[in-house]
């Protein structure tokens, strides 16, 4: 404070440059956060029309039965329809990997909206099984494009708020599902499908004002425009760092060279291993591994098999519902645990996994043990609680089981070979994904409901196991920080992180 010759106290300059300088380091903050969901979300929405096509299924099916339909299928026709694009999607996952790393995470997205888009405008003008089938095939191209997204944001946003923006993924899907649901009571399936056409082209349209990730762009030696990126999004308000820093780059630790190699006389460098020796190092068949062993638990859990077969599920436990309601119950379930997901973001991975899979595994032990005390009973009391178990049960697999082996793909392989790995690691988790939902109906019959829903009890505490001995924590890590877990102790250098 001074004073004027009146004897009047004045603020002082430095006091009022403090004040101006705190209230703008909270409008950058803001400013930082905005243009970080504002990438997201653009980059998620095809999660949101893949959530669609979700519930879409029993829309359709639903509608094909009433005797007013023109289309009227059998059974093994059915069962194409609704499967059909798991099946595909492998194939067209390879593709995506591939393409995410040759053309970059936001332009994969781009062309991923092209055989989406035209198989909704297909499904519009279908007027036989035939045409049904062929737009339900090529949405299974781009049913896998989630392995872009995770890779976006993990590489786009700083590691202490990737868990918060992750979360957006899953959120987008249970939102279709519900949106879906909504739509489904008041328009006719072809109109429906007339929505997602139109918000597939508008979507592609948008996402030409959303940049490439910075780490992607300097892996392919364009520093230039990863710098420019780095001004726009200007991390350095939420990171605490500069915005012209260089983010740690997805390189092994292997490969980060010391001061003798650095200065070694060209003559004697050694000449760059051949591509496929890569995917022999530990930080990638490690990885590899592990995610797969994960995906193995969450298949088995029996989460996508809800998913699906909601209503046979339902009809044989004995429990009356309309098809409606249960896929908007379930659908409610789902936005609600990736809203928990959401809120949770600063729970550890690991922990999350041992939340989810031990309350899926309580919610199952219910199912089956109502259902074990009420053999042979005509009319078994206190039907809602198989209701409310099941919905139980999709709420904590949101929580984790459902989401977070597709997370951590994004958060385990190396720069070099991170598009790749995830085709590949995705693909076997697409064909569990169908393997599980094809042989269910046949399990049923051979095996009985009980013990089906026991093995995947089983399963659900499978994870747990898996998340105490065996998963790795990504949370708040860099991809270098990540990598070093996947080395030998006595191998792993000490580097200082940004």
């Amino acid at each position: 404070m001074y004073k004027l010759r009146s004897g009047i106290e004045q603020p002082t300059i430095s006091s009022y440059n403090f004040s101006i300088l705190f209230e703008k380091m909270k409008h950058q903050q803001l400013k930082c956060h905005l243009k970080l969901l504002f990438c997201s979300t653009m980059i998620c929405f095809t999660q949101f029309l893949i959530g669609c096509s979700y519930s879409f299924s029993s829309t359709l099916l639903a509608e094909l039965r009433e005797p007013s339909s023109t289309i009227h299928l059998t059974i093994e026709e059915e069962s194409w329809i609704t499967s059909i694009t798991v099946l595909i999607c492998p194939i067209g996952l390879l593709m995506i990997g591939i393409l995410t790393d040759k053309f970059g995470r936001r332009k994969t997205i781009q062309i991923v909206y092209i055989p989406m888009a035209l198989s909704w405008l297909i499904i519009t003008f279908a007027n036989s099984y035939t045409t049904i089938l062929i737009g339900k095939i090529i949405l299974g191209i781009p049913f896998g494009v989630s392995t872009c997204m995770f890779l976006y944001i993990s590489e786009i946003t700083p590691a202490n708020l990737r868990p918060l923006y992750i979360t957006l993924v899953t959120m987008t899907v249970g939102l279709g599902m519900m949106v879906e649901c909504i739509l489904a009571m008041f328009f006719h399936w072809q109109i429906i499908s007339g929505i997602m056409f139109l918000t597939s082209v508008a979507n592609f349209c948008t996402l030409f004002m959303v940049p490439e990730p910075p780490m992607w762009l300097r892996s392919k030696g364009r520093t230039a425009e990863a710098d420019e990126v780095d001004r726009w999004l200007d991390l350095g308000h939420v990171t605490g760092t500069p915005a012209t820093a260089a983010p740690a780059t997805a390189v092994d630790t292997a490969d980060v060279p010391d001061t003798a190699t650095v200065d070694c006389d060209k003559k004697t460098a050694v000449a760059p291993a051949p591509y496929w020796s890569l995917f022999l190092r530990r930080s990638v068949w490690m990885p590899t591994a592990i995610t797969l062993t994960f995906f193995v638990c969450q298949q088995g859990s029996g989460v996508y098999v809800l998913l699906f077969y909601s209503m046979d599920v339902l009809r044989d436990c004995r429990v009356p519902w309309d098809s409606n309601t249960v896929s908007l119950f379930l659908s409610v379930a789902r936005l609600m645990g990736g809203v928990g997901f959401a809120s949770m973001h600063r729970v550890s991975r690991r922990k999350l996994v041992m939340i989810s899979g031990g309350c899926m595994a309580v919610s199952l032990l219910v199912v089956v043990a109502y259902m074990s005390a009420f053999t042979g009973v005509q009319d078994p009391p206190f039907a809602m609680t198989l209701i409310v178990a099941f919905i139980m049960f999709m709420f904590f697999a949101l929580l984790a089981i459902l989401p977070m082996p597709w997370i951590l793909c994004g958060e385990v392989f190396p720069m070099e070979v991170k598009g790749v790995m995830n085709g590949v690691v995705q693909t076997c988790g697409y064909v569990m994904w169908f393997v599980i939902c094809k042989i269910y109906p046949s399990m049923i019959s051979n095996l009985g409901v009980e013990i089906v829903w026991s093995i995947f009890a089983f399963f659900c505490i499978l994870n747990v196991l898996f998340a105490i001995f065996i998963m790795p924590e990504t949370k708040g890590k860099t991809l270098a920080e990540v990598l070093q877990y996947f080395e030998p102790q006595k191998q792993v250098k000490k580097i200082n992180f940004p």
